[in-house]
């Protein structure tokens, strides 16, 4: 009886288990969300917090802030031309300008940051179109069986092309890192102007 509570209790850590950092691996391809942890923030502290972080962030954040409602969930759009890159052969690294939107779900005492789009700009040629297009990597429905065939080798390591895609969670992560920062410090404002 013993050995059936513990494994319940071990299974039900599992599957309560909440990721708190971004990765790319050959099983589940991108983290599909994070929860971040933030001690005695209440949720319209952390609701402010990150609209103030929106506003002081980017350039244009009333057009960049795509959907709120007040105390619970913040919707934004942002642009990288160096989140993501692929290796082109006998070019190397090339950058594609990426547009993503990212939610932000707020609870007392925590957050979820969840990429919920990515694109990629790819210019027109004579080979095709061009323009905007969801990127796939990173909506997180990729199976096991594409990550093994596509993405990576035989023996687990990254295929050529896709040896920078780990850029993509180190980005993120800097933009939830920021995001966190920005919470648990003040604005510091510029008397001496």
């Amino acid at each position: 009886m013993k050995k059936i509570g513990m494994l319940l209790l071990l299974v039900s850590g599992i599957i309560t288990a909440q990721e708190t950092e971004f990765t790319f691996d050959n099983t589940k391809g991108m983290t599909d969300f994070i929860v971040v942890n933030v001690e005695g923030k209440t949720a319209p502290e952390i609701y402010k917090k990150v609209i103030e972080w929106i506003k002081i962030t980017y350039k244009n954040p009333d057009k960049v802030i795509l959907s709120t409602i007040d105390n619970e969930y913040v919707r934004f759009e942002g642009f990288s031309s160096s989140c993501y890159s692929i290796n082109m052969a006998l070019m190397g690294k090339s950058y594609q300008e990426t547009k993503y939107q990212i939610e932000i779900s707020i609870k007392d005492g925590r957050y979820k940051f969840d990429i919920i789009g990515m694109e990629n700009y790819t210019a027109p040629s004579q080979y095709s179109r061009g323009g905007w297009s969801e990127n796939v990597l990173f909506n997180g429905n990729l199976d096991k069986e594409y990550l093994e065939k596509t993405i990576y080798k035989k023996d687990g390591t990254l295929r050529s092309i896709w040896k920078y895609i780990n850029d993509v969670p180190v980005y993120f992560n800097g933009l939830n890192k920021s995001i966190l920062e920005s919470m648990t410090t003040s604005v510091k404002k510029n008397d001496g102007w």
